[in-house]
C-alpha cells in the first residue's frame, strides 16, 4: 500500500505542487517517495509515489516504475504475483526484483488492460504511456484502493490517492459539496457511494472496476470487468457447494497472506474474522495476533466469544477500550485528513484500532469484510430468502418457522417486520433509507432524492447482496478502512473480497444459503472443524459496531456549544430544529446515529468554508 498522484494538461503543474503531494501523503508511504515529470512534451505529465514497502523491501521495487516506455505509480498489491510471473518468465520476459510492482509492470506491458482480468488483488494504478501520449488510472473490482480526480480546462486531470492531492495539483480550495453533504444527512451512509461524488466540489471518485484513459481524444471511463451473472448449479449436492467454499477461501486468504512484514488481524466474535483467523493459525500454521474492540453496551459485547475464540485457536488477542475522551479533538482530524464526514461510529472507533496495531509495529491489518455480501448476513435477507422461490412448499414454512423462533426476536428495525414483505412488494426498500423524510426536516429547504438500485440479475435476493457489495455497504467499509489505515501507515486486506469466490458463490442456489434460521449457513459449514463451534454457530450478529454513548458525552455542555456555534452550516440546516433535537431523548439507535452524523457534517463544513 502506498500513494500516488499526479496529473496530465496541456500546461506545466509547478514541481513545487508535486512535492507538496508527496508531503500530504507521507503516512500512506513512509518508506520512500519518487517523482517523475515531462514538461518538455506536448502533453505535461507528472507522476508521484510515496512508499509502503510490503513485499519486496529492497529500493529496487521504489517507484515510479520504469518498464520500456510506460511509467507505472501504483498502490495496492497483486497477490498472484508469484503464479503471473511464472507465466510472464514463460513468455521470455526477465525480472530484476522479487515484488509484485515489476509484475505488475510487465503484465501491462505484456497484455495491455487486458492485465487487470489476470490481476488478483487491489490497486490503483497510473500508467503513463509515453509513446501514446495516454495517461491511464485502474480500479480493482471492488474499488479497495481510492483515486480521486478533478478534471480542469481542457480535460486535465488531476489526481490522487487523497483528496487533498488532487485539489492541491489542481490548485483549487475545497468547497462543500452540498448535495452530497445532504445525501449523508438524509439518506445516510448507504447512499454516499450510489454516485461518483465526493464531500468536496469538483473532486470526484473513481469507482472500483473502472479504467480511466485521458488523451488528446478526451476522457474515457469503462468497466473493464463483467460482474458474474447469477447462475445456480442445482446438480451439485450441498456438501460439494460447502467444500468449494472451503477451498475457494483457503486459496484467497493463503495468497493475501503474502508479505515481507508482519500481519495483524482485525478480530470480532463473528464468524466472518474467526474463518480467516482459523484458516491463518490452523490450516496455514501462522502465529496471528487479533486486534478488538471492546464494547460496555450489551448489544455490542463480544468478549467472551473473542476470549474463546483466542484460547481455542491459540491466537494472541490485543483489546482496545473505547474512552468518551477527546472525542471532538480526534473526529476533527479524522474529518480533516478525509477532507469529509466519518460515515459511521464504528469508524470512529476502527481509528483507534488501527492505532494500536500500529503501536504493536505491524504494517498490514487483515478484515473480514464482504462476507456478508456473498454468503447472506443481515437481518433483510432473511425476509428476501423468504420471499425465494422454494421449489417444495414445505421448505419455506420450515424457515418461517426458523425466522419467527430465532431471527425476528433480534431484529430491531421495525420495517423489516413482516414475513411476507417481498412476496407482496418485492422492490419494497424504505428501510435502506430508514427515517429519511424525517431527517429531510432539518433542511431548510425541501430536498429529496430517491433510492435506485442497479440490476444485475433476476434474483431478489442476489441482486439485493450485489448492490450491498457494490454501491451500499462495501465501498463505504473500504473508503474508511482506507483512510483509518493509511493515517497509521497500516495496509489493509480483505480476503473475503476475491472474483474468483464471488463466481463462486454465484452458483449456489439462494435456497442453500440460509438454513435453519442460520444466515451464511455456506460458510458456517464450511468452517466447520476450523471456527469453534460456539462461534460457528452463534445467532447473534454484532461485528465491529459501537454506541455514540461510548466515545462522546452527548450531554456535555461543550459538544452542545460546538453543534450549535454559529456556522455555515445552518444556511442549510435548521438551527432550531438541531436545537430541539439535542434536547429530546436519543437513545433510540437511529437518533444517536442521525446526531453523529450532524456532528460530522458541520465539522466538515466549518472546517471547509474556515
Amino acid at each position: 500500500m502506498c500513494g500516488v498522484a499526479g496529473y496530465v494538461s496541456n500546461n506545466i503543474v509547478p514541481t513545487d505542487r508535486l512535492y507538496k503531494c508527496l508531503k500530504q501523503m507521507r503516512l500512506r508511504g513512509p518508506d520512500d517517495n519518487g517523482l517523475y515529470e515531462n514538461r518538455d512534451a506536448s502533453v505535461k505529465v507528472g507522476l508521484v509515489h510515496t512508499r509502503l514497502s510490503i513485499l519486496d523491501l529492497d529500493p529496487r521495487s521504489a517507484q515510479p516504475f520504469h518498464f520500456q516506455h510506460y511509467v507505472f505509480s501504483y498502490n495496492g498489491e497483486i497477490y498472484n504475483y508469484l503464479e503471473l510471473r511464472a507465466e510472464l518468465e514463460d513468455l521470455g520476459y526477465s525480472f530484476r526484483t522479487n515484488g509484485d510492482t515489476e509484475v505488475m509492470a510487465i503484465a501491462w506491458a505484456a497484455w495491455g488492460k487486458d492485465a487487470l482480468n489476470k490481476f488478483d488483488g487491489m490497486w490503483a494504478i497510473a500508467v503513463w504511456d509515453a509513446k501514446a501520449e495516454q495517461l491511464t488510472l485502474a480500479t480493482d473490482p471492488f474499488g479497495e484502493k481510492p483515486i480521486y480526480y478533478i478534471v480542469g480546462p481542457d480535460n486535465s486531470v488531476f489526481f490522487g490517492s487523497q483528496i487533498d492531492c488532487a485539489l492541491t495539483l489542481a490548485n483549487i480550495k475545497a468547497r462543500p459539496n452540498w448535495q452530497h453533504l445532504k445525501r449523508y444527512l438524509v439518506n445516510g451512509y448507504k447512499s454516499i457511494h450510489k454516485t461518483d461524488d465526493s464531500y468536496v466540489e469538483h473532486v470526484r471518485r473513481l469507482p472500483g472496476n473502472k479504467v480511466m484513459e485521458v488523451s488528446t481524444r478526451g476522457i474515457n471511463i469503462s468497466p473493464y470487468w463483467k460482474v458474474p451473472d447469477y447462475r445456480p448449479d442445482r446438480t451439485q449436492k450441498r456438501a460439494d457447494l460447502v467444500a468449494s467454499v472451503r477451498e475457494t477461501l483457503i486459496s484467497s486468504v493463503a495468497k493475501r497472506m503474502r508479505a515481507d512484514v508482519p500481519l495483524a488481524f482485525c478480530m470480532s466474535g463473528g464468524i466472518d474474522s474467526n474463518s480467516i483467523i482459523a484458516i491463518a493459525s490452523q490450516h496455514l500454521g501462522m502465529d496471528v495476533c487479533g486486534f478488538t474492540i471492546m464494547n460496555k453496551d450489551g448489544r455490542y459485547d463480544e468478549q467472551k466469544l473473542v476470549d474463546l475464540s483466542s484460547r481455542e485457536l491459540d491466537v494472541q488477542n490485543e483489546k482496545i477500550v473505547l474512552q468518551t475522551t477527546n472525542f471532538l479533538p480526534a473526529l476533527e482530524a479524522m474529518i480533516k485528513n478525509r477532507h469529509g464526514p466519518v460515515s459511521t461510529i464504528s469508524y470512529y472507533t476502527q481509528n483507534f484500532l488501527h492505532k494500536a496495531i500500529s503501536d504493536r509495529g505491524y504494517k498490514v491489518a487483515i478484515s473480514g469484510t464482504g462476507a456478508d455480501e456473498l454468503f447472506t448476513g443481515y437481518y433483510d435477507h432473511h425476509l428476501l430468502y423468504l420471499g425465494t422461490n422454494f421449489e417444495e412448499p414445505l421448505t419455506r414454512a420450515h424457515a418461517l418457522e426458523n425466522w419467527e423462533k430465532y431471527t425476528k426476536p433480534q431484529t430491531r428495525n421495525p420495517l423489516l417486520q413482516d414475513p411476507d414483505k417481498y412476496l407482496r412488494t418485492p422492490g419494497a426498500r424504505e428501510h435502506v433509507y430508514y427515517k429519511n423524510t424525517y431527517y429531510a426536516d432539518f433542511l431548510r429547504d425541501a430536498w429529496h432524492e430517491p433510492f435506485v438500485e442497479t440490476i444485475y440479475c433476476g434474483s431478489l435476493m442476489r441482486n439485493r447482496m450485489l448492490n450491498e457489495l457494490f454501491h451500499e455497504a462495501v465501498p463505504v467499509i473500504l473508503a474508511e478502512d482506507d483512510k483509518n489505515a493509511m493515517a497509521y501507515s497500516i495496509e489493509n486486506r480483505s480476503p473475503f473480497l476475491s472474483r474468483e469466490l464471488l463466481e463462486m458463490s454465484m452458483t449456489i442456489p439462494d435456497a442453500e444459503l440460509i438454513k435453519d434460521g442460520y444466515a451464511k449457513s455456506i460458510l458456517r459449514e464450511a468452517m466447520a472443524g476450523l471456527v469453534p463451534d460456539q462461534i460457528l454457530y452463534e445467532r447473534r450478529k454484532i461485528g465491529f459496531n459501537s454506541s455514540l454513548f461510548e466515545v462522546a458525552d452527548i450531554k456535555s455542555d461543550h459538544l452542545r456549544q460546538v453543534i450549535l456555534d454559529d456556522s455555515p452550516f445552518y444556511d442549510v440546516v435548521d438551527r432550531g430544529k438541531v436545537e430541539e433535537f439535542l434536547g429530546r431523548d436519543l437513545s433510540l439507535n437511529s437518533d444517536s446515529k442521525f446526531l453523529f452524523n450532524l456532528i460530522n457534517a458541520k465539522i466538515t463544513v466549518d472546517f471547509m468554508e474556515a
